[in-house]
């Protein structure tokens, strides 16, 4: 869901709030329309905010996997060197 779903989900989440609000309190809900506007206003920045956390969530994990495949591609190429080295000397002598 990109930036524009974040803010309306997030505004009209709030609108839904708010008339919860006056539902419960069993106000008239179009008794003052500027807390209509407020709540709108603040859950879409809340959806704004969440969608920047989001999408640097996104970017970290990103570098944090490129970070892991450099160390397990390190690692596999350690055990290919120390396995093909065991595999190139001869076998040990027994004496029996």
């Amino acid at each position: 869901m990109g930036l524009l779903g974040h803010v309306v989900g997030g505004a009209f989440f709030g609108l839904g709030a708010r008339f919860w609000q006056l539902g419960i309190l069993r106000r008239p809900m179009m008794e003052n329309p500027v807390g209509h506007v407020a709540c709108v206003t603040a859950f879409g920045g809340a959806g704004y905010y969440w969608w920047k956390a989001t999408v640097y969530m996104q970017d970290v994990l990103a570098e944090k996997e490129a970070e892991l495949r450099l160390k397990r591609k390190a690692i596999q190429d350690r055990d290919q060197k120390v396995l093909e080295r065991e595999l190139e000397s001869p076998a040990p002598q027994r004496l029996v």
